[in-house]
């Protein structure tokens, strides 16, 4: 009886440890991350993940529109935005 208890606490450790490194971590990713496509709207200056830096003309559910320079505009997912430039 006395191995089982061992075996259940070794599973509990086991447990607590991938949450507190593995699963909360990226529940908080997520969350900012979120945070991130919530807050895009027009005129915001935006880099994407492939380092091109523009400001935002329009914003769909999954598409942003932006503007990199006089007459170039690209048309690039939302999830492909990395930062919000300040």
């Amino acid at each position: 009886m006395e191995k089982y208890g061992n075996l259940i606490l070794i599973v509990l450790v086991w447990g607590a440890i991938f949450y507190f490194l593995v699963m909360r971590p990226n529940k908080k990713r997520q969350k900012e991350q979120k945070e991130l496509f919530d807050s895009l709207h027009e005129g915001v200056e935006v880099v994407t993940a492939g380092g091109i830096k523009g400001t935002i003309l329009y914003v769909g559910e999954d598409f942003v529109d932006v503007k990199v320079d006089k007459g170039v505009k690209l048309t690039v997912r939302k999830t492909s935005i990395s930062t919000i430039v300040k």
